[in-house]
């Protein structure tokens, strides 16, 4: 079926009657100059409703998020991610130091034992068993996560 024209939904009757006389058009009034987007305050634009009932950013929980809930939630967002990426960021530093500690450890013993402190190099000579195990347990930890999130996304 092909569509119809304007003026064919315009009129009242059906197919075969006459269409009423066309209106003539006035001049066109002189359109209104927009106001700059960034003059309207955030609270006049209008709240979107949300479909499915529940959004995150919905913190009053009447079905649509406003201007200030979505820059609210918009705001959560973007410190939650820099709250992870710090995150990150202490742990990759965390298990770095690790590893250098756990590959200096025995020079700590050697150097103990040039200094001809005897004590010393026994008492880290006894400690190096669970240091290592610890140490290693810490720089797995972070490696494996690291693997593990690679291989989930």
């Amino acid at each position: 079926m092909p569509r119809k024209k304007p003026e064919e939904l315009k009129s009242k009757g059906g197919p075969g009657k006459a269409a009423p006389a066309p209106v003539a058009k006035a001049a066109p009034a002189a359109a209104p100059t927009p106001t700059p987007i960034a003059a309207v305050p955030v609270t006049t634009q209008p709240a979107a409703t949300v479909s499915g009932g529940y959004h995150p950013a919905d913190s009053n929980g009447d079905g649509k998020v406003s201007a200030e809930e979505h820059a609210m939630y918009m705001e959560f967002k973007r410190k939650e991610l820099e709250d992870m990426d710090a995150m990150r960021d202490a742990q990759r530093n965390m298990a770095w130091f690790s590893l250098f500690g756990m590959l200096l450890y025995p020079f700590a013993v050697v150097l103990a034992v040039l200094l001809q402190l005897e004590q010393a190099a026994s008492v880290l000579g006894s400690m190096a068993p669970t240091y290592f195990v610890a140490v290693a347990g810490i720089v797995a930890a972070f490696f494996g996560a690291q693997a593990y999130t690679k291989k989930k996304t």
